[in-house]
């Protein structure tokens, strides 16, 4: 039954019992007509329109936007994200880092309660980390927590051991938690699929009413005072005296299938704000339905182009002089203004543009040049003969095939990949774009089976290169698919996620930039935003870096609709 028809069926009763009761009434004398009652105010909704259908709504096996962006409405981690690039206790009330940043330990806040009443405990993070550390975990998170140790101390402390220091982790405690209490019983392997996901128990500040692959309703906790330190912070449904504007009441989120049927739901008010539409759609659509305005959210994903590194496969991409011209040769600047309508920033580093770490005179930019381009390839050994160019030590035309993720699944990066391959073959570099399906594509990445890819690397909002570029990250099942080897990068990534003040920590991330700069082991193109459409009428989100759409919600309970 959809909304329409509840209307309808509610109406009718409503018919249905006044004719009843004027049926079984005596007849009376004429009176006076009593004045009608005063109609009650119709309860505000916020309607938000999300590209993707949700699977499996749970921290622990989130597969789509819509499955995240319900996890961060019902459930909370131990920190949050704070305004700017601050990260703010939540569920722990304070934490102490040892050993280098190898130990950290948290407290947890003795008012954090889940939504039946039960208290948040360490058993709730420890069981939350079995089950992101299981065989079988599909969370984007897994190799995060894949060798950390986490022991339960007492109801309130919890431990973690790493294997190697990191000042990330602290990011990665906004990681969910699951209820033990409820929860605790079940295998993990069984999870995922447990009936409870139907009619979730969470500790965040919305509870899940309903779900189904159409829509979720979530409405607020309304019994706990409105203190933003708290961690439960909310405000009651109500209109707020002489304010002109009340809190969100209630919140819908409608799924649909493709940006195009969400962009016409928009125009046709059926949803009050659309997110991460494309770039191009999104900005048309700015001033659409009630004075649709655009947010943009800083993203944390870099799109790169990765060379294979291994020598034994590509020799001619070993010259830093060679990966430099590579770049040159390739338009950034008209990637960010016409493929992404100008809702992204290029990238002249793998550090994000946003980030606290980024470094502009460490990282250099490096203009589309393509005399320049030509200047570096000769330096490299590299020679053009007949408009080709041939690698050092070898007379054939040197080609290229470029993979990456077919259109269907990322259309940006595949009309990025064509970008590149038409900039290359234009400079000499015969350069075929290979799609492929994500599972084939991750296959040939990982077996080290490709020359050159377009490729979406997520590096944080406290960025740590050191997964995708370290020399012991080459090995198998590690995330160094270029197959870096370089030591002088190694000791310059150790030293950029030990711990430290925020000065030794910019001091150490610019000596990466600097080194990353000189070495260019991938190729960054661009960083592209998060877009939110939103009504004017809605006053309070406000953009920060985030790392994915979801944490577009980070402020939520500071919203509020105004009168329309």
């Amino acid at each position: 039954m959809n909304r329409r028809d509840s209307a309808v069926v509610l109406a009718l009763g409503v018919l249905l019992v006044a004719l009843v009761t004027a049926l079984a009434l005596p007849a009376a004398s004429p009176a006076a007509t009593p004045s009608p009652a005063p109609t009650p105010p119709q309860e505000a909704v916020f309607r938000e329109g999300i590209v993707g259908l949700p699977s499996s709504p749970t921290p622990i096996s989130a597969r789509t936007q819509a499955d995240r962006d319900i996890v961060a409405l019902v459930f909370r981690g131990l920190v949050r994200l704070g305004p700017g690039d601050s990260i703010l206790p939540d569920l722990a009330e304070r934490w102490t880092t040892e050993q280098d940043g190898q130990r950290w330990t948290f407290t947890l806040r003795r008012d954090a309660r889940w939504h039946d009443g039960e208290p948040v405990t360490a058993e709730d993070v420890a069981l939350t980390v079995r089950a992101l550390q299981a065989p079988g975990s599909t969370s984007p998170a897994a190799e995060t927590w894949r060798k950390v140790v986490a022991t339960v101390l007492d109801e309130r402390t919890v431990r973690f051991d790493l294997n190697a220091p990191s000042t990330g982790f602290l990011d990665a405690m906004r990681q969910p938690l699951l209820p033990a209490h409820l929860l605790g019983s079940v295998s993990v392997d069984a999870l995922a699929d447990h009936p409870f996901w139907r009619s979730p128990i969470g500790n965040g500040a919305f509870t899940l009413v309903q779900w189904d692959e159409t829509s979720a309703v979530l409405e607020p906790i309304t019994s706990l005072p409105p203190d933003l330190s708290r961690p439960f912070a909310t405000f009651p449904p109500r209109r707020l005296s002489g304010s002109g504007a009340a809190l969100l009441p209630r919140l819908e989120l409608l799924f649909y299938e493709t940006a195009d049927d969400l962009a016409d739901a928009l125009r046709a008010g059926e949803v009050d704000s659309a997110s991460e539409l494309p770039g191009p759609l999104a900005t048309t659509l700015e001033g659409a339905g009630d004075d649709a305005r655009l947010l943009r959210y800083p993203g944390t994903t870099l799109t790169s182009v990765v060379l294979n590194l291994r020598p034994r496969q590509q020799p001619a991409f070993a010259d830093p002089r060679t990966r430099r011209g590579l770049l040159e040769a390739i338009d950034r600047n008209g990637i960010v203004t016409g493929i992404l309508a100008g809702t992204a920033r290029r990238a002249d580093s793998p550090v994000p543009p946003a980030s606290w770490a980024f470094d502009q005179a460490a990282s250099k930019k490096i203009a589309h040049d393509v005399d320049a381009a030509a200047s570096d390839l000769k330096a490299a050994g590299w020679k053009k003969t007949g408009g080709r160019w041939t690698a050092p030590g070898t007379t054939k035309a040197f080609e290229i095939e470029l993979l990456t993720p077919d259109a269907d699944s990322n259309p940006v990066a595949a009309a990025i990949a064509a970008e590149v391959a038409r900039a290359w073959s234009d400079f000499g570099l015969r350069t075929t774009v290979t799609e492929l399906p994500p599972a084939e594509f991750v296959t040939r990445l990982r077996d080290g089976d490709f020359a050159a890819a377009v490729v979406d690397v997520n590096v944080g909002l406290d960025p740590d290169l050191f997964p995708i570029l370290a020399s012991t990250q080459a090995r198998s099942g590690g995330s160094n698919i270029a197959g870096v080897q370089d030591s002088t990068l190694d000791k310059a990534l150790d030293a950029a996620r030990k711990p430290g003040t925020r000065a030794e920590r910019t001091k150490a991330m610019s000596k990466l930039q600097q080194v990353l700069a000189a070495r260019l082991p991938i190729l960054p193109l661009v960083f592209r935003d998060h877009l939110y459409l939103v009504p004017a009428s809605l006053q309070g989100p406000t953009p920060r870096p985030i790392a994915d759409a979801s944490e577009r919600f980070w402020d939520v309970l500071t919203w509020r609709l105004a009168d329309r």
